[in-house]
């Protein structure tokens, strides 16, 4: 009797945990390729604010993927969603925001230019930041977003490659944010 009740109970608990471990589970970007050299990553657990859903992050690094890139699928909600909607439609306001951010005495020494995407069904924009100086290669991005009631889904591309990022950002914008 004792084996029996042990036994269900284990039942229970393997049950329990393996729900319970669903949200470590990463989950792909779609229109990814999914295996290698793609990886995508456990990204609801990792992060601790409530600002932002994550839904999918993968990446895919030098030198299996050159150039290298990062995509990342979020939802907004509220306040947050508005905001994110606005610089969507108008990327010179995040420009202007991080030419003189507030609570700074130094201007930030960045080059940064940002430019609308026309070409997509979706408001968003793609973006280059590089050190005034020339020091370091720039890095590139890329948002589109899609309204859903008060949410905001939002596609982000982060790489190395202005062209390649655009590209990959309206791919998997059609796939996640449908078309």
């Amino acid at each position: 009797m004792p084996f029996r009740l042990l036994r269900s109970s284990l039942l229970v608990l393997i049950f329990g945990l393996t729900v319970a471990s669903c949200g470590y589970l990463p989950r792909q970007v779609a229109g990814l390729p999914s295996g290698p050299p793609w990886d995508a990553l456990p990204l609801r657990k990792w992060l601790a604010e409530d600002r932002a859903e994550p839904i999918a992050l993968a990446f895919c690094a030098p030198p299996e993927c050159s150039p290298g890139l990062a995509v990342s699928v979020i939802r907004l909600s509220g306040k947050d969603a508005d905001i994110t909607d606005a610089v969507l439609r108008d990327p010179e306001r995040l420009a202007r925001a991080l030419r003189s951010p507030a609570g700074r005495e130094k201007p930030v020494k960045t080059r940064i230019s940002v430019e609308r995407l026309k070409d997509s069904p979706y408001p968003g924009f793609a973006i280059e930041l590089a050190p005034s100086d020339g020091g370091k290669r720039p890095a590139y991005g890329a948002a589109l977003g899609r309204r859903s009631g008060g949410d905001l889904e939002v596609v982000l591309v982060i790489g190395e490659a202005p062209d390649v990022v655009r590209e990959r950002a309206k791919e998997v914008a059609a796939r996640e944010l449908g078309s």
